[in-house]
């Protein structure tokens, strides 16, 4: 989980460096259902975001550029925080003409109240064909429809290595979750300690524990079930979702397997707990987060320096070699009105000819035609055709499309006090199971 807490990450940045007209001109605050034009086309387009500052630069330039060549206005405004200020906008009449969400549930929570004009199924067709596989299904809604499609992605399900140290260790990548429990092994069984482990993070501590989670339930269980899961269908503690749960519990419980013991996992904090892979002798050897800990404030300055001969960024493993599924984040583009210029403003951002500059700036394109070698290092580029676009399926992270008590509450703070030792695994998951809203509640 990273969208809910973009604020907690925005001093980090996630990027590696070196890594009212149409319908709604009555301020009616509704949408009209269908992905069709309607109009003349407004001349200024405003669109509303919530970028860090590391994407944004980037997202302006190219968005700029379609502009000027298009003879449009695009007016830039920026969330401080996004759930709050959309929500405010759209309830007062107001919305922004284009927005993009960084998770799929608020969007369609708003598509629901026709707040949102979907896509028309001949743009659908054309990006699905470069789309990494199940983005498009993350964008669609209860009703079938497609009302968000990424501008930019970022990678979560990665194993950070010291490469040097790797190496000479003589490990191998594990391609199978029971190579990586192999490997785990191995490097216990040498007198080394395997994992660094970090879930510390302020009011949020534990929600990095949702990504080891997440990750897991995709391989276990499979995305149908994932999707499943994350809508309240299937429970924390069912057959098809607590696996994923044990296999956890036997690395993050195994003896000697993390840096400081099981305990502190939780007080170590989640940007810089990985930054013992890097001492000599190594703390740790194996340490799982997502792109954006490679860069300042998190791995050392003279880590992220040499990027590129440092680390190894590994993809998490597959339950079953050649089926890799891939947790990611990312902003959806969606609009709030069918007016022309609108439509074409989120068309734009949303396809294959958007990114240029994001690229560079070290951004992932969620198309597989994308030009990697724009990605201002091969560490960045090894990532997007190693682990992103050879994946099987992608999903967004669950736990922000979640209710909130779960999303950003129960499934935070109850592993927190399982990992402390305060309570079992079925305890752990039955109160988070009883923490979700009941429906209709």
């Amino acid at each position: 989980m990273l969208n809910r807490k973009a604020g907690l990450t925005a001093l980090i940045g996630i990027t590696v460096a070196g890594l009212a007209s149409g319908c709604l001109s009555s301020n009616s605050g509704s949408s009209t259902s269908a992905g069709t034009a309607s109009g003349p086309g407004k001349s200024t387009i405003e669109v509303m975001y919530g970028l860090g500052p590391d994407t944004e630069p980037g997202f302006k330039a190219d968005v700029q550029n379609w502009a000027k060549q298009n003879n449009i206005t695009v007016k830039f405004t920026k969330a401080g925080s996004w759930d709050t200020e959309i929500r405010t906008r759209v309830q007062g009449g107001n919305p922004p003409d284009v927005g993009l969400f960084p998770q799929p549930g608020l969007m369609c929570d708003l598509a629901k109240t026709k707040k949102l004009t979907p896509y028309d199924d001949a743009t659908v067709a054309t990006d699905k064909a470069t789309l990494v596989p199940g983005i498009v299904e993350a964008g669609t809604c209860a009703d079938g429809k497609v009302y968000g499609l990424p501008n930019e992605v970022s990678v979560k399900s990665i194993l950070w290595t010291d490469a040097p140290a790797f190496k000479a260790a003589g490990y191998q990548e594990p391609k199978t979750l029971d190579q990586l429990l192999t490997l785990t092994q191995t490097i216990k069984s040498q007198g080394k300690t395997p994992w660094c482990i970090a879930a510390e993070s302020g009011a949020a501590t534990g929600w990095p524990i949702t990504d080891w989670i997440e990750d897991l339930v995709l391989r276990f269980a499979g995305p149908d079930n994932y999707d499943k899961w994350v809508k309240g269908q299937l429970k924390f503690n069912s057959p098809e979702i607590k696996p994923a749960w044990e296999y956890f519990q036997k690395i993050a419980f195994g003896d000697g397997f993390v840096r400081g013991g099981t305990k502190s996992i939780v007080a170590t904090a989640f940007g810089t707990g990985g930054n013992a892979l890097f001492t000599n002798p190594p703390g740790c050897y194996l340490f799982k987060q997502a792109t954006f800990v490679a860069n300042k404030g998190g791995f050392p300055d003279a880590v992220i320096a040499k990027v590129d001969t440092e680390t190894k960024p590994l993809a998490f493993p597959a339950k079953t070699e050649g089926d890799n599924p891939v947790l990611i984040g990312g902003d959806l583009a969606a609009a709030f009105n069918n007016d022309p210029n609108t439509l074409k403003l989120r068309n734009f951002i949303a396809s294959k000819e958007n990114g240029t500059e994001q690229a560079k700036k070290g951004a992932f394109s969620p198309h597989k035609s994308a030009d990697v070698s724009l990605l201002p290092n091969k560490t960045l580029q090894t990532i997007a055709t190693d682990v992103l676009y050879k994946a099987t399926a992608a999903r967004f992270d669950g736990s922000d499309a979640m209710p909130a008590k779960v999303g950003a509450g129960s499934f935070w703070t109850e592993p927190v006090k399982w990992l402390s030792g305060q309570q079992d695994l079925d305890t752990t998951l039955n109160n988070i199971d009883d923490s979700f809203p009941k429906t209709g509640s």
